[in-house]
């Protein structure tokens, strides 16, 4: 049995897919195309720039003006306000909130290690669950990213936390395999809130422990 429970928060505690999200956001605002889908895609949500904010390296506003040497001057402007909006409106994934609020009850030590930019402290108000962590590790505040194993340790370190006592739950494999190489079980969530309570059941007390599914 463990002490504390580790979430991932995008695919976990949130719901997101980056294609869905780019083409809401450009419909949403009236500007859709298949050329401006494209570049946000490519061009910001899997640059380098985009990995440089999430390990607290690289500004938004740099992060723009970098991506913007090298797209279309006629996507400036949606590109800076994508990046200044991004997650400001989560998705929400109720069950796991559920789970998350019955575990605390239970009184399990809940802790989020999530890879994100300082962005996150204006959105994470929107995600009900943040409210029940213990502990809270965001890869911008320590320059470091999962699955980067400088990550974990530094994450037990600032928690006090022994990673045998940790479950982590998170939609990465690889995430989960540098979990279990430093100690730390986990399990890979595959958008199935069946089966990931079917898992949770063989290593978590889930008695007395009702969950909206």
């Amino acid at each position: 049995m463990y002490r504390n429970i580790v979430f991932d928060m995008g695919n976990v505690l949130t719901k997101y897919s980056v294609s869905d999200y780019i083409r809401k956001y450009i419909t949403d605002k009236g500007i859709f195309s298949e050329e401006l889908f494209q570049i946000i895609k490519n061009e910001v949500c899997a640059s380098v720039e985009w990995i440089r904010m999430d390990r607290g390296t690289l500004t938004d506003k740099e992060a723009v003006a970098s991506i913007c040497m090298r797209v279309p001057e006629q996507y400036f402007e949606i590109i800076e306000y994508f990046i200044r909006d991004f997650r400001m409106k989560p998705e929400l994934n109720l069950p796991m909130e559920h789970l998350v609020q019955a575990l605390k009850e239970a009184g399990y030590g809940l802790y989020l290690m999530s890879n994100t930019s300082h962005r996150f402290r204006k959105f994470c108000r929107n995600i009900a669950a943040i409210a029940y962590m213990d502990g809270i590790w965001i890869s911008c505040e320590h320059g470091l990213l999962k699955p980067e194993k400088e990550a974990y340790l530094d994450f037990f370190a600032q928690f006090g936390l022994k990673p045998e006592e940790c479950l982590f739950i998170d939609d990465s494999a690889a995430n989960i395999e540098a979990a279990q190489n430093l100690g730390m079980q986990g399990i890979v969530y595959h958008q199935d809130m069946n089966e990931l309570v079917r898992k949770l059941e063989g290593v978590v007390d889930l008695h007395n422990i009702q969950i909206m599914i």
